[in-house]
């Protein structure tokens, strides 16, 4: 249906990636909003297998492009044949490499519109409207589809934009896509793979992130932040100041050109606070700063600034956190 809302669904080994949960309660959202439904278009190993399940997180039906171990980008042909039949307003896909990949083929083979990576979307009188954040986070801008243009619109969404149901009960109604028609894309393979570390690859989705800047002074400063980040069950982050000094990998970098993250506690310490990494961690729902300087920009929007220290500050912080939770 042309109200529809359609969302990309990652699976592994059976089981829903995060940013799966995140866009189906999104799409349903979007789609109480256009009168519609929410409808998942699920790959990966084992997709099949739990696919009725994202019913609990808002989905009316699932449609399964594939449910092998292959690369996201060889189950385009199938998502180009279940979106081009779907006729739908919107599509959801996170803004990560999957999504980016199925998106841009979705967007360059049905000449769509696309918009992203987007910080918020709602539907509005029948039409789609997003927000993301432009000039280094300074101006959030809203766009609309143009007036005729094909649907449906394809949004990069990023990560914790959409909060995941809780405690739901529903199952999907699931089907396959139909055969898409012969393309090189379904005939890409992996031709080497290397494991990363764990708080790597779910720094984006951490719901605690205790982040490190220039004041940490080396990588062993790193040392009383990973024990924090333990304590709380969170993710190691940076400034870009750490990463460029060698101090942390790169992919640890959060900010205009790292990554942008929102997690419910964000706590930054030895981090000025500069624009640019601002843009990286603004939409966290607390934000815990911890420098020497009490003029740091930081406290400008820090919901609690502490003055002082970090290398005294966060060894207490952390075994203060241990004794209450009896650690």
């Amino acid at each position: 249906m042309a109200n529809d809302i359609l969302f990309l669904a990652e699976f592994t080994a059976g089981t829903p990636a995060r940013s799966a949960l995140e866009l189906a309660a999104g799409a349903a959202e979007l789609a109480i909003q256009s009168g519609g439904a929410a409808i998942g278009l699920a790959y990966g190993s084992g997709a099949a297998d739990d696919a009725a399940s994202l019913g609990a997180h808002g989905a009316s039906r699932v449609i399964i492009l594939g449910d092998d171990d292959r690369p996201a980008i060889a189950h385009a042909p199938a998502a180009v044949a279940a979106v081009r039949d779907a006729g739908a307003l919107a599509l959801l896909a996170p803004a990560t490499p999957n999504g980016r990949d199925l998106a841009a083929v979705l967007v360059g083979s049905l000449h769509l519109p696309a918009f992203g990576p987007v910080r918020a979307a709602r539907v509005v009188d029948g039409v789609l409207e997003t927000e993301q954040a432009t000039l280094q986070g300074s101006v959030v801008t809203t766009s609309r589809p143009v007036e005729g243009v094909a649907t449906p619109s394809v949004v990069l969404v990023l990560a914790n934009t959409f909060t995941p149901g809780e405690g739901g009960t529903g199952s999907a109604d699931v089907s396959r896509a139909p055969i898409g028609t012969e393309s090189a894309f379904g005939k890409v393979t992996v031709a080497e793979s290397h494991p990363a570390d764990a708080k790597v690859v779910n720094l984006e989705e951490a719901t605690v992130i205790v982040a490190g800047g220039r004041g940490v002074g080396g990588e062993e400063g790193f040392g009383p932040l990973r024990d924090l980040a333990a304590a709380l069950g969170g993710a190691v982050g940076a400034s870009r100041a750490a990463a460029d000094a060698g101090w942390i990998p790169y992919q640890l970098q959060i900010g205009q050109t790292g990554k942008v993250v929102k997690p419910s506690l964000y706590i930054g310490a030895g981090i000025s606070g500069a624009i640019q990494h601002r843009v990286g961690m603004q939409t966290a729902e607390h934000v815990v700063a911890i420098n020497r300087d009490p003029d740091a920009p930081i406290g400008e929007f820090a919901d609690l600034f502490v003055v002082g220290d970090l290398f005294k500050i966060v060894p207490a912080l952390t075994d203060e956190i241990r004794r209450r939770s009896g650690a």
